[in-house]
Order: C-alpha cells, then structure tokens, then sequence
C-alpha cells in the first residue's frame, strides 16, 4: 500500500509539471498581454511606459525563462500579485478556496446521501413502482440544466415563499445558521443535478454485482438478504459510484461558475472567471494551475478509497 502510494505521487511530478507548462502557455496566447491591463488606453502607445513595464515584468526575456521562474515561484507558493488588486494572488485564491470546498462537498455529500440508498432500492426493488419512480426522478435530474434549476429555487424558495436568501455567504465558523441558510440552495442545485447520475449509476452497479455467483453463494449458505445487501454487494458496487462521485467533486471545484454567481457565492470559480474579464493574468494562472492540482489529488485519493471499500484489490 505504502509503495503504491509512493509510486502514485511519483507519477503526479511529469503530470503536473506538464499541467503548469500548459496553464503558462494557455495564459500567454490569450489576447492582449499584462502590459495593455496596466497603461490602460492612456498610456498604451508610450513605449517608454511599455519598456519599463516590461522589464519590472520580466517580458523582455525568452518565454521559456519566463516560464522557468514562473514556476519557481508557484512551487514555493508565490504566484505574483493580482494586477487588479495588488494583493498577492496566493490570498485572493485562499479568500475564495474554502467557501468553493465547503459548498462542493455539501453538494456531493447531498448527492450521495440521495442516490445510494435511492439506487439501492431501485435495483433490489427492481421493475416496481419504487424502481420506475427512481429512474424517471433520476432521468429528470439529468435533463434539468443546473443554472435553470438554481434559477428556480431562488424564485420558488425566495421569492415567492420568502423561506431562504437568494444570494450571500456566510463564515460557518462565524455564523453557522446563517452559513446554512446561503447554503441550502445552491447546495440542493449541485446536488440534485450530481444525485441523478449517481443514482443511475449506482442502480446499474448494484444490478450487476447482484447477479454475480458470490451473492448466490451467500444466500445458499444462510446468509439474510439484508446482509448480503448491504454488506457484500453494495460494498462492491460503491467503487464506480465513488469513482463518479470523487470526480464530480474535482470538477465542482472549479466548475461552479454560474451557479456562484447565481447564488452570488465568493468561490473560486467565479474570482477566475472574473480575472479573465479583467485581464488579472497572474490569477487566471495560478487559479487554473490551483484547479488542475486538485483534480490530479481527488483521482488518486479516489484510487485509494477503492482499497478501503474492497480489500481484494490489489495495486499494480
């Protein structure tokens, strides 16, 4: 286990060197440069503004020692400053981080808390009204954009009912009930959307492993339905749905754009986006190289959990 680890994060090292190589190349072929954000019109056609810009900058060297101390700097957890806000882009990312963590993992937690026990009876309930029931709910989810969704909840809840707030964020640590109130919908439109496919997923998953000779095999010994249910069968049919949902998550990290500025939550998806409407290169690339990290991280703790769920698993 200890030396499949440590191979893992071997690995990690040419995959995220190659990722900041493309981050850094994506951010440099965008249009305009660092220079045209700072002069502004006034300023633009003054070469001798430009120069000195540029050489503080460093853009008067070769890109690829541009690149070199760029990256550097990023793995000693300095990425420049915001060219919007002069703060160092390191806090403008760690202000925005934690309020995108906790609303994508209640989102996930939401899902999973819906669609396991929901494809789990779907599939030992099979072809009932309950079975029926879950796959036209589920297929519904899927249907549904998320923003729409979102949309809805703030105009039904909201609006017209008065019961939560439509936008805002609250420290969970500061105010917990106010935290929970911001949280609930933009949570229940992640997690709605995220338990249709997972409840699909997990019904398929089910149905398989349950006509597999080893489930036969513990019902032929005396074992209770409920045992074998729950303690052998479900058990292995969690590795694809926490394969999914592990996935899901890293993706929720970095692509809940619209519905952080629906709810008007201050996460990290909405401050890069926000970055590349302003130009603000050096957060755009650190945010991006920041995403990138984390969604490298989630697929090899989601390889590991798979140990956790069945220890015959074994590690190449």
């Amino acid at each position: 286990m200890l030396a499949y680890i440590i191979r893992r994060v071997a690995y990690l090292v040419p995959v995220l060197l190659v990722l900041s190589m493309v981050v850094f190349t994506f951010v440099e072929m965008l249009p305009g440069n660092i220079i045209d954000t700072l002069v502004g019109s006034e300023g633009v056609n003054d070469p001798e503004v430009r120069k000195v810009l540029e050489k503080e900058y460093g853009l008067d060297q070769p890109v690829y020692i541009r690149y070199a101390k760029w990256l550097i700097r990023a793995v000693q957890g300095d990425f420049g400053y915001s060219l919007v806000t002069r703060r160092p882009v390191a806090v403008e990312l760690m202000s925005g981080i934690p309020a995108t963590v906790y609303l994508a993992v209640v989102g996930i937690s939401l899902s999973m808390l819906i669609a396991v026990p929901l494809g789990t009876i779907a599939a030992v309930r099979r072809n009932t009204a309950i079975d029926y029931t879950a796959q036209v709910t589920s297929l519904i989810g899927i249907s549904i954009p998320e923003f729409w969704f979102a949309i809805l909840c703030v105009l039904f809840f909201s609006l017209y009912l008065g019961w939560l707030p439509s936008s805002g964020f609250a420290n969970p640590f500061v105010d917990p009930w106010a935290s929970l109130k911001f949280l609930i919908l933009p949570a229940a439109a992640i997690g709605f959307r995220q338990a249709a496919y997972t409840t699909r997923l997990t019904r398929s998953s089910m149905l398989d492993e349950m006509n597999k000779e080893y489930v036969d095999t513990a019902r032929s010994v005396g074992l209770s339905e409920r045992k074998v249910i729950f303690k052998y069968t479900l058990r292995n049919a969690m590795i694809p749905t926490i394969t999914i949902s592990g996935l899901q998550l890293a993706n929720l990290l970095g692509g809940t754009v619209v519905l952080e500025s629906i709810f008007a939550w201050p996460g990290i998806g909405r401050a890069i986006f926000e970055a590349i409407l302003q130009r603000d290169y050096p957060l755009v690339q650190a945010g991006v190289l920041v995403l990138g990290v984390i969604v490298v991280i989630m697929n090899l703790l989601v390889d590991l959990t798979y140990r956790l769920l069945n220890p015959r698993v074994k590690f190449g």
